[in-house]
């Protein structure tokens, strides 16, 4: 079945929403210590240029479903387009910390309006299955190569020599591409009914924005001040009132009221282990791109773009796999997954190793990153497929939902964990970092002991007895819903 020009057209523009919201998350990685010489950043500056962005996008996606009915899925869109073009141009004119963490977090907002409506467009378009399909299959290989595309400007554009400050490059790239977006949406992309009757929450999600800041800011904060007892009060206030939030949410779910969460869905141990898994997993993720990167720039005295490139071979690696995994996963189950992550901590290890040697030749770093994108790309397409795989059909919108909050949540706290364990080792500036190998060193196992805890999640789930009927089917429900 092949598609129309319209088809093709409706899901090129649909598709610039992820495309600019992953290109983002990821192009920050490479450039961030170009960026904190610049502007002489704290430490805790830079982490919350990311974290921002993150949470800003989390915090609208509970309600994404509910507001694409009330105000209109294309009007959705078009607005966080336009205030992801807006953001951008604060972002790239910014000329202190306060004013490109605003353009930042309204980056992250503005991506919470667009990407969830352009799913949602894509799947009210395409109301043919097969079609529907091949319209998600072709959306997520959108993303997954703005990922590499991202690590790759991210390198590129702040070494370019014909313009001062060449980093704001990174988000002025932003402006033509969400300005011709918006245009063409406007006028190519049909407008869809609105649902007046459709409520959103928008005090909890007030709330759950918060509460993330809440315990994200000690977090962050904490290793900077050393740990003032206003820190530890409030990240343990936070604690405690997202446990009464959450408490509240499951009075109002089980009195049959409108709540952010179906707690249904926790009764379930895969879901359950599915979502520590994913929450140990996302920990890793980003802030293994944000240590090496810093390493590298900082420390082995590779340029941005020898660093970006280094990361496209292991943005290959992942697409190589990942390319695999659909397959042998329907055949062999969590086993795949399982042999991923035991490639991810043999690729950390051999990190250490490598990295302590004086001089790092590029081809031993590219096929290191290259071994360990095979292991990334074997273990992350499958983990909300395994969280899911359990839950009813008509739960599948929710849980996964659910399941893309805590990825959020959990990316946040890797880069307030992880990567302030490496930041903060010895409370010097990074780039005054005495200790930065051993500070490197203690990063990375951590992240070994964390891929570890995900591959104890995964050993614990039941056994599978038809796992391709079972994969087949949670992955064909959850792109109806998604």
């Amino acid at each position: 079945m092949r598609f129309q020009i319209k088809d093709l057209l409706h899901i090129s523009i649909l598709s610039i929403g992820i495309f600019l919201f992953v290109i983002d998350l990821f192009i920050i990685n490479v450039s961030l210590p170009t960026i904190q010489h610049a502007l002489d950043l704290s430490n805790s500056a830079t982490q919350w240029i990311i974290i921002l962005y993150i949470i800003g996008y989390a915090s609208l996606l509970i309600n994404a479903g509910n507001a694409g009915d009330y105000f209109g899925k294309k009007k959705l869109y078009l607005l966080g387009m336009a205030g992801f073009t807006v953001a951008s141009i604060l972002c790239g004119m910014a000329t202190n910390i306060y004013f490109l963490l605003l353009g930042r977090l309204l980056q992250g907002i503005s991506s919470g309006m667009m990407v969830p409506q352009g799913i949602a467009l894509i799947t009210l378009l395409f109301e043919d299955a097969a079609k529907r399909s091949m319209a998600l299959g072709v959306y997520g290989s959108i993303a997954g190569i703005a990922s590499v595309i991202g690590q790759l400007l991210g390198g590129l554009l702040p070494d370019q020599s014909w313009i001062q400050e060449s980093w704001r490059l990174i988000f002025l790239i932003n402006i033509p591409i969400g300005a011709l977006a918006c245009i063409a949406a406007y006028h190519y992309v049909p407008s869809d009914k609105t649902n007046p009757k459709s409520t959103i929450s928008f005090i909890p999600m007030l709330t759950l924005f918060i509460l993330m800041i809440g315990m994200i800011y000690p977090l962050i904060m904490g290793p900077e001040l050393h740990w003032p007892i206003w820190c530890i009060l409030l990240l343990g206030t936070a604690f405690i009132l997202t446990l009464l939030f959450l408490k509240k949410q499951k009075q109002l779910d089980q009195m049959g009221q409108q709540a952010l969460f179906n707690f249904s869905l926790f009764r379930s141990k895969v879901f359950n282990l599915g979502l520590i898994a994913a929450l140990a997993y996302y920990m890793v993720q980003d802030a293994y791109f944000i240590i090496n990167s810093n390493y590298l720039q900082n420390h082995k005295s590779y340029t941005a773009t020898m660093t970006g490139i280094a990361f496209v071979y292991q943005g290959v690696g992942y697409v190589v796999a990942s390319l695999m995994v659909s397959r042998l996963i329907q055949r062999h189950g969590k086993a795949v997954v399982i042999t991923g992550l035991t490639i991810m901590v043999i690729g950390l290890f051999l990190h250490l190793h490598i990295f302590n040697k004086v001089n790092v030749a590029s081809h031993q770093l590219y096929l290191l990153f290259f071994f360990y994108g095979l292991g990334c790309g074997s273990v992350l397409p499958s983990l909300m497929t395994l969280a899911l795989k359990d839950v009813n059909k008509e739960l599948i919108g929710v849980g996964s939902a659910i399941y893309l909050t805590i990825q959020q949540l959990s990316i946040c706290l890797g880069i307030a964990f992880v990567v302030g364990l490496f930041l903060h080792q010895n409370g010097d500036s990074f780039f005054q970092l005495r200790h930065i190998t051993a500070a490197y060193g203690y990063a990375t196992t951590v992240s070994m002991l964390l891929l570890m805890l995900v591959a104890f999640c995964i050993v614990c789930l039941p056994t599978i007895r038809k796992p391709k009927e079972n994969f087949i089917n949670a992955q064909q429900q959850y792109d109806r819903e998604v």
